[in-house]
């Protein structure tokens, strides 16, 4: 899901020479709104006296109500209560048009505005490579709450009420009258069960989850997870501990988040691994900074693996555009080579734009022996 949301990004933003990419932490249950405000104008402050460099002084009044219009405008909704659950924001805008994107992240990031002829999608990448879109049923005896989860977003899609009789004593509760109703309650909460199972089927098929978790009652959740996995078999299906019963929507995102960034934990430690083996034995793998620029200059990266994203300076052709670590020559057309600040801020829109894949782990690795990056390629270089 991250990927689609990146190259969107990218595809919107194509042929746009002069764009703002901006990060704000806006994590309301650690800071009070009126200290978040403040961040932001100091933030866009920054914003006027880079982009004046970027742009050009004859232009710098233009693009300075420009930024001051978008950035008063992302103040506006975060006093308003316009933000959701989101914990941090990600604006782009086109300087020269009338483009702008926000796009609300789970957790805080790192204040900060950039210019370029692409948008840095860096820290939005690291943000949301542990989300998947994941599709949520709360279960009760009595009915089900499904949700749609996307890292801070999240839409409540409906509730499954059933009829199921309530286990109270009545004339003839005992014996083996007692038996017989409590048998037509157990049958009622079974219909119960699976009414929650076809309705999960429903959904599913209605959007591309990647995800199915299930919580409420922990002995129906299990009940309905192992009905759903007879049905499904094409994404994980699992249970939360953490996801009990409740029908409010930070309750359910705290839940999926938690339950997202530990699998993440794992996924992304068996990718290193595989990454690392690949490459140590000679396959369809490269590990070290220099090993990967080379693969994509030849557009071979199949999948860009960093642990934990850092600008690193670097060379870029100024003929073909190839990049470069520390070359004098261009290692494709043996043109001039120029300086860049962010060599892997380059290799991330370079990977992307070529219909690559993006995964920032967000924390050291064994990629650390390898300057921290490494990748998976489409064929052997």
């Amino acid at each position: 899901m991250f990927e689609s949301v990146a190259k969107t990004l990218l595809k919107e933003c194509e042929g746009r020479s002069m764009l703002m990419s901006f990060y704000i932490d806006c994590d309301r249950s650690r800071r009070s709104v009126k200290e978040i405000s403040i961040d932001l104008k100091n933030l866009q402050k920054k914003a006027i006296e880079e982009g004046a460099l970027f742009c050009g002084e004859s232009d710098c009044k233009q693009y300075s109500e420009k930024i001051t219009s978008i950035l008063n405008r992302l103040n506006e909704e975060l006093v308003h209560g316009g933000l959701g659950e989101a914990k941090g924001i990600a604006c782009f805008v086109d300087l020269q048009g009338d483009y702008y994107r926000f796009v609300e992240l789970p957790t805080p990031v790192k204040n900060q505005v950039k210019f370029s002829d692409h948008p840095f999608l860096a820290p939005l990448i690291e943000t949301l490579c542990p989300h998947k879109l994941t599709l949520v049923a709360v279960v009760e005896a009595r009915r089900a709450n499904f949700f749609r989860v996307y890292a801070s977003t999240v839409d409540k899609l409906l509730t499954l009420e059933e009829d199921v009789p309530p286990k109270v004593k009545s004339a003839g509760w005992y014996g083996l009258e007692e038996t017989r109703i409590k048998r037509h309650v157990e049958n009622h909460v079974k219909n119960h069960l699976k009414n929650v199972a076809a309705t999960l089927r429903a959904l599913y098929e209605d959007e591309d989850y990647s995800l199915i978790l299930v919580g409420g009652n922990s002995n129906y959740a299990l009940v309905v997870a192992d009905l759903i996995k007879e049905i499904i078999t094409s994404v994980p299906i699992d249970v939360s501990a953490e996801l009990g019963i409740t029908d409010q929507s930070h309750a359910v995102v705290e839940a999926v988040t938690t339950y997202a960034l530990k699998s993440f934990v794992v996924e992304s430690s068996k990718l290193v691994e595989e990454i690392i083996t690949e490459y140590e034995k000679g396959g369809l793998a490269v590990a070290g900074l220099r090993g990967v620029v080379y693969a994509s200059n030849l557009f071979a990266v199949h999948q860009l693996l960093i642990d934990e994203y850092e600008p690193v300076a670097g060379k870029q052709c100024q003929s073909c555009g190839a990049l470069g670590v520390d070359e004098v020559e261009c290692p494709l057309c043996h043109g001039e080579m120029g300086e860049i600040e962010d060599l892997i801020d380059l290799l991330i829109y370079k990977t992307l734009r070529d219909n690559g894949d993006v995964l920032v782990i967000g924390g050291q690795s064994p990629l650390r022996e390898y300057d921290g990056i490494g990748a998976s390629l489409r064929f052997a270089v």
